[in-house]
């Protein structure tokens, strides 16, 4: 009993440690989940009366026709009911017939593309997410940056294997199919910084290819733009852009604006990212250098190399390099989590 008692415990304080970023669809932070929820709720409603029907009719009778003390022999025997019948047949019918109604206007809701919407690529691949934005001129890589009452268009694929687009707290799920488009689109209306998963089995590293969807004031945003359209990877540090060029240069980009390398997300502004290793950890220098020296301890399943044979002056001045690839004036960190 102390071993249940303690495990409840345990299963308790860490749901508690999760509510500061709880992950549910039923988040109203935009007009699909509110869809959604608001067909959730007719489908929570009729299987609750059916259920109460359902159970409350065998409760009945089996307690009306139960065996009575002295009773011998098989009770009396009921051959039918016509009009009962038709009845249990009707109503399932007209319920399924509601759901089919309320399930097709919610899917015209959440499937029409708003004019005027801000357009995405978002690319999958083993195990990060591009995203590229045609209009604006810049991409980055496992971040999705987006302003807040903006409409937005999602035209996702794979360039691997069939991964699943799916950020809880703004939006239902889309595959990302090798040589299709899928469109996603949703407003997101809160800030905040949103987890997004892939939710289709994609290899090894698929539970841990994350990502986050930041969406920031609308003025943050076209600030955001204003930087990217005109940057110039900066170099905070001479030696470790050398030593990005000697190792990293034939899988990854700093130029926010080229189409992705082959392996390698974009790392045009990673020292702006709130996440790392494709959102599994949160960004930090130190997590970086770590990243960096044996990514499959932090990834299992990861395909990056690790560089263990860095020494660590070059290993930190590859870091003070790294996290200057930014823009300045632009914290993400603060943001709720969703």
């Amino acid at each position: 009993m102390r071993r249940v008692v303690a495990a409840l415990i345990s299963l308790l304080g860490l749901a508690l440690a999760q509510e500061s970023h709880r992950v549910a669809i039923t988040h109203p932070f935009s007009p699909f989940n509110r869809e959604t929820n608001f067909l959730l709720i007719w489908v929570l409603v009729f299987s609750v009366l059916v259920f109460g029907v359902v159970a409350g009719s065998l409760a009945y009778i089996t307690w009306k026709f139960r065996a009575k003390p002295g009773q011998e022999g098989e009770p009396p025997q009921v051959h039918g009911n016509d009009r009962l019948e038709v009845v249990w047949t009707v109503i399932p019918i007209l319920i399924i017939f509601v759901l089919f109604g309320l399930t097709a206007r919610s899917l015209i809701q959440v499937n029409r593309l708003p004019a005027g919407a801000l357009k995405v690529e978002v690319t999958g691949y083993q195990f990060w997410w591009d995203f590229n934005y045609p209009e604006l001129g810049f991409r980055t890589s496992n971040e999705l940056i987006l302003p807040a009452g903006v409409p937005v268009v999602l035209e996702i694929t794979s360039k691997d294997v069939i991964h699943s687009f799916w950020v809880p707290g703004l939006a239902g799920k889309r595959d990302a199919i090798p040589g299709q488009k899928t469109l996603l689109s949703f407003t997101p209306e809160k800030p905040g910084n949103y987890y997004g998963f892939c939710a289709e089995l994609c290899g090894p590293s698929h539970s841990r290819m994350l990502f986050r969807a930041i969406v920031v004031p609308k003025e943050e945003f076209e600030r955001f733009v204003a930087a990217a359209k005109n940057y110039t990877p900066p170099v905070a540090d001479a030696q470790g852009q050398q030593v990005f060029q000697q190792n990293c240069m034939a899988c990854h980009s700093v130029q926010a604006k080229m189409p992705p390398a082959v392996i390698g997300p974009e790392l045009g502004f990673l020292g702006n990212r709130v996440s790392l290793a494709a959102g599994i950890v949160d960004y930090t220098p130190e997590h970086l250098k770590a990243w960096i020296k044996d990514p499959a301890s932090m990834k299992p399943g990861s395909k990056m190399p690790g560089f263990p044979q860095l020494s660590e002056e070059d290993l930190n001045a590859l870091v003070r390099y790294l996290d200057g690839l930014k823009v300045e004036g632009f914290d993400f960190k603060a943001l709720p989590k969703f």
